[in-house]
């Protein structure tokens, strides 16, 4: 075996312990992250089907609106040359 051929084998083999602690470590944080992530639904929101879009205005009462949920006035800009 002359050294062309060992080195081409030490790198394959060292590709490939990399890429499969790469892949370990992938899988370890996947399983942690779904241990630790919050519930996905909202319990004060009613629940609808996945895929249904809405678009909600702020009511009589203003609630869904922040602080300026009246008129919207658009920010100024420069205009850059």
């Amino acid at each position: 075996m002359n050294v062309a051929e060992a080195s081409l084998n030490g790198t394959l083999r060292t590709i490939l312990v990399l890429v499969v602690v790469w892949w370990v470590l992938r899988l370890v944080l996947r399983y942690q992250n779904s241990r630790n992530a919050p519930p996905a639904q909202r319990t004060n929101e009613p629940q609808r089907p996945q895929g249904e879009v809405r678009i909600e205005r702020p009511g009589e009462d203003g609630r869904s609106g922040g602080p300026s949920s009246g008129n919207i006035v658009d920010a100024d800009f420069e205009e850059i040359k």
